[in-house]
């Protein structure tokens, strides 16, 4: 074989394999741009083209799910391997909106990610709208945007069940109403439009907590009243987790000698759900297991005598996540706080 015809088999090798390299190079750049050819697996193939959804999602109490201490303790550091499937769970499309979630073992970080609620069963990406010119062309689902998209995990203790059972779900609205108020967002080529806050405000922030309840406290007839009425919450009020607690307090102040002196603070009443070993009821009158947690639209008043002397009063409402806390625990938020004269 001549010099000319071993380089003219080089230069075919070379050809072939150029072909073939190019071949899979557009592979690559197919994969990248359909969304059925992406193998969609954490929130941070999210965040270069929704940066300002990751940054509020990032930090999230979805996010922190599974690194939250609060719940490492609780869970006993996920032994109580249950708590996995909805602090790390699956794709909620391909488990099926509405039924018990089931835990995945990768990305913990990510805890409640975009590809938890994202996700389709096909392996595309689910939306609000149909929007085949983007690149993650999200497909409009219906389930995706209604209770059913959180009973998965919200519904263990029976929140999407009270929510759609309330006046709120009959008015039209749904979870994200209250936990994913619309909000404008502004593309990358300076045009805008609405989209949904990715934050989920919820029994962590206080002006949530307080668009919840409205607290009075008023005189009638020789006794302070103390009462709660559940105006904003389209569930149970503390509602989901058991060791929730709301507390309504008081105590009143007397005058002696021109002295003004407080008595101990006491509990007018407890609004929770038990757990079911509990043997002693939550409050006076009661049962053993009863749930106090107060329904939308509810109100609960509480009479309590007012002592000889005593020249005011001072009401407070807190929130507790954990039940058998005092009130000077980072886990009790003061919600709102009365003072009434007496004389």
């Amino acid at each position: 074989m001549n010099l000319a015809t071993r380089l003219g088999l080089v230069v075919i090798v070379i050809g072939a394999f150029s072909g073939t390299i190019a071949v899979l190079n557009d592979g690559k750049k197919a994969a990248a741009q359909g969304s059925n050819k992406v193998r969609w697996e954490s929130s941070k193939q999210c965040q270069e083209c929704h940066p300002a959804l990751y940054d509020e999602w990032y930090g999230s109490h979805h996010q922190i799910a599974f690194t939250n201490p609060e719940v490492r303790l609780l869970s006993d550091d996920f032994r109580k391997e249950e708590c996995m499937d909805c602090h790390l769970p699956r794709p909620l499309a391909v488990t099926g909106f509405g039924k018990r979630t089931l835990p995945r073992r990768t990305h913990f970080n990510d805890g409640v990610s975009c590809i938890t609620c994202h996700l389709a069963a096909d392996g595309g990406i689910l939306g609000r709208n149909h929007r085949p010119e983007v690149p993650c062309q999200p497909q409009a689902s219906a389930q995706f945007s209604i209770a059913s998209a959180c009973a998965s995990c919200h519904n263990q203790h029976g929140t999407t069940d009270q929510f759609l059972a309330s006046h709120f779900a009959k008015q039209g609205n749904n979870c994200a109403t209250c936990h994913m108020p619309e909000i404008e967002r502004v593309r990358k080529d300076g045009s805008k439009r609405m989209g949904r806050k990715h934050v989920w405000d919820g029994c962590h922030n206080k002006e949530s907590l307080q668009s919840a309840g409205k607290f009075e406290v008023t005189v009638e007839a020789g006794e302070l009243v103390l009462s709660l009425s559940n105006v904003g919450a389209g569930h149970n009020f503390p509602t989901e987790e058991r060791h929730r607690a709301v507390d309504m307090m008081y105590r009143f102040v007397t005058n002696e000698g021109g002295e003004n002196k407080t008595s101990q603070w006491h509990r007018a009443y407890r609004f929770r759900q038990p757990y079911r070993d509990e043997q002693e009821p939550i409050n006076e009158g009661n049962e053993p297991g009863e749930n106090t947690q107060l329904t939308a639209g509810a109100t609960k008043a509480v009479r309590i005598k007012i002592p000889a002397g005593a020249a005011s009063a001072e009401a407070r409402l807190w929130y507790r996540l954990t039940p058998f806390i005092g009130d000077d625990s980072p886990q009790s938020t003061l919600l709102y706080e009365q003072r009434v004269n007496l004389k």
